[in-house]
């Protein structure tokens, strides 16, 4: 389900201006750990074949299919930020995030686990299983990755250059589009 899996990534960021007298680009770096969730449809759950992790069909009826990469990334992004800057008193006062900025960069971490969730209900009984292991998900992640808005707030984009998988037929690479707020 395209709209029900999900991505998320909480951090911390530092911006740094590249030049003395200018506030147009900036180094934007830091820390995050991003959630890659994806709901698979049409009953399905990932399953490992070996080297491969495939789509299965569950023989008993889901509610809820849910699969999970969390991750430790590096973001690094150069930033054009077009606040202007404030002089006073024979000083100038460069302030970000206060007009249009954008991004463009890209990002690289470990992989720190991956869960699936599946959630049933047979015979009025509720029953939740939690699997914990690899799934044959990439340890690594690496993409790009922009960013575009006003201020505080901007549109964010993100592409994974890796598969989401290792050694599958099929490489499937994520793609992301959220609201980021710094």
């Amino acid at each position: 389900r395209y709209l029900g899996s999900h991505f998320y990534e909480w951090g911390i960021t530092y911006n740094s201006r590249l030049f003395k007298n200018d506030n147009l680009l900036h180094a934007k770096y830091g820390f995050s750990v991003m959630y890659n969730n994806l709901r698979p449809t049409d009953n399905r759950n990932f399953v490992v074949n070996g080297n491969q992790t495939d789509l299965a069909v569950n023989p008993v009826r889901l509610e809820d299919s849910r699969f999970r990469n969390v991750y430790l990334v590096a973001p690094i992004h150069l930033e054009f930020d077009f606040s202007k800057k404030t002089v006073s008193s024979d000083k100038n006062y460069f302030r970000t995030h206060n007009a249009f900025r954008f991004g463009i960069g890209g990002y690289a971490g470990v992989r720190l686990k991956s869960k699936q969730l599946l959630e049933s209900n047979e015979n009025n009984f509720d029953t939740t299983i939690k699997t914990k292991g690899d799934f044959n998900a990439s340890n690594f992640i690496y993409g790009l990755s922009s960013y575009v808005g006003y201020k505080a707030t901007s549109l964010y984009f993100k592409y994974d250059l890796n598969p989401l998988f290792q050694n599958n037929v099929i490489n499937q690479n994520t793609i992301s589009l959220g609201i980021r707020f710094d």
